[in-house]
């Protein structure tokens, strides 16, 4: 019965839902309110999966398949299964990364299962089958090609001469959960799974309630995720004044939308000028050129007058701000003095690319005010969310699936957001309208005994 729930609860946003309704509760008691600032933080969650390499992936699909036709109709198997397929998936695949004979292995799965979709087509029977047979078709896309020949040849990436692998967004990595991804944060951090995105409340003078929680592909780019949360927050009637996030999310597109759309003012660090002179810090970056909105035309600090504006243009990565692209010709360049300084083009023509006005502005802006005391003070203030991914992670375990799927994987979040604020409400009386202080030590009693100065906070040891 609890299993038929949560699968009740993982179709169309119930579990979400039932986080509104915790939320209206809360809102009722005047335990959270909307305008406030609120801060979003992401960490990696893994699918509860085996890490499979690509040959281990292809065999445990195809004796996936096998055990599901096994469980249904295995009458099927009578003239395709014999001895040599009882040896290969007779029990769970253990390979290593260093296998013997890895190319003969790898074209006998691939031809196995090649054989064994083939036969439950002819037989009429594919599409009686479930989600596995499904993932075997599409890790078979994923890793197998057939050559001008008709063989089956073994997927290569691009730059070996093979015809290329699938990008991650795509890829299978378990025919068990066949939404979990393979992604890689950095040089460190590499996984298979999901995100999970949280975000609190963070006034003094309220409890941090958690406001929204989002479980998204591993691959999914975090400032793609900031709009669905504005919107969500909005439906709660619990929007921000301000929201608190890291690099990741604070695209100059979604900055803009926030604003414009819902009245929020995003902070958080805005990406610096792209260009190879800002980078080394030589020569004539992106914000040396005067440009003319009205005019439609871009001025070179040694006062070219651009001779082509294009665009906007929208760019390859969704969070990613549109183009405006404005050329200098050779004949401006080419006898320019400081010509090394601004192009290394082979065609000796400096090309400037900018975002329209509105958004350039407001990257202008942006920039410069996260230069002044004030707003990193008060950004200081994000931190703090990283204490709830923590308490998350290692004190209520999700930093592992419980379930497969990434339907059920949400519902797990939602319900640990929705136990969290209840935990941290629970602890408070009626009557108390801030956390209790912290007792101090007892280094810190003789001190204040002996009438001995001490700093408050680690922020004034400075002072």
């Amino acid at each position: 019965m609890l299993a038929d729930f949560r699968d009740r609860l993982a179709e169309d946003d119930r579990a979400d839902r039932l986080l509104d309704l915790a939320l209206a509760r809360l809102k009722e008691a005047g335990l959270v309110r909307e305008r406030t600032t609120q801060r979003t933080d992401s960490t990696h969650v893994l699918a509860s999966v085996r890490d499979l390499t690509r040959l281990e992936l292809i065999t445990e699909a195809v004796r996936a398949l096998l055990e599901e036709v096994a469980g249904t109709s295995p009458h099927l198997l009578d003239e395709l299964v014999d001895e040599d397929w009882g040896r290969r998936y007779g029990r769970p695949v253990r390979l290593g990364k260093n296998p013997t004979k890895p190319m003969t292995r790898i074209l006998a799965a691939g031809n196995d299962a090649a054989r064994l979709l083939e036969h439950l087509h002819q037989h009429g029977a594919d599409r009686a089958f479930g989600p596995r047979a499904q993932a075997l078709r599409q890790i078979m896309v994923q890793n197998y090609h057939r050559d001008q020949a008709g063989r089956l040849r073994w997927r290569t990436a691009e730059k070996e001469g093979g015809p290329g692998l699938p990008p991650s967004s795509r890829a299978i990595v378990s025919p068990y959960d066949t939404t979990a991804r393979y992604a890689r944060h950095g040089h460190i951090i590499s996984w298979k799974g999901f995100s999970a995105h949280l975000t609190e409340t963070c006034t003094a003078d309220a409890p941090n309630v958690i406001t929204d929680v989002a479980t998204t592909a591993a691959t999914t780019h975090d400032s793609q995720v900031l709009p669905g949360i504005h919107t969500r927050l909005a439906r709660r009637g619990l929007l921000p004044a301000e929201h608190l996030v890291d690099a990741g999310y604070t695209s100059l597109p979604h900055l803009h939308q926030a604003t414009r759309k819902h009245q929020i003012t995003v902070s958080g660090p805005l990406k610096s000028n792209p260009t190879r002179q800002y980078r080394r810090n030589e020569g004539f970056a992106r914000d040396d050129f005067h440009i003319d909105y009205d005019q439609q035309q871009v001025t070179c600090p040694k006062g070219q007058v651009s001779a082509g504006w294009h665009g906007p243009y929208p760019t390859s990565s969704p969070t990613a701000a549109p183009l405006i692209i404005a050329r200098f010709t050779k004949s401006q360049c080419r006898p320019c003095p400081s010509r090394k300084q601004c192009t290394s083009t082979a065609d000796d023509a400096r090309s400037v690319g900018f975002p329209p006005r509105e958004l350039r502005d407001l990257q202008l802006r942006v920039r410069a005010e996260q230069q002044t005391p004030e707003w990193k003070a008060r950004y200081a203030v994000r931190s703090g969310v990283e204490g709830t991914v923590n308490e998350f992670a290692h004190g209520h375990g999700m930093r592992r699936c419980r379930y497969r799927g990434h339907g059920k994987a949400h519902v797990q979040h939602v319900l640990t957001a929705i136990a969290v604020n209840i935990e941290r409400l629970s602890g408070r009386s009626p009557a108390e309208g801030t956390p209790m202080a912290r007792r101090p030590t007892a280094f810190q009693s003789y001190l204040d005994y002996r009438g001995i100065h001490r700093p408050k906070s680690w922020r004034t040891l400075g002072t």
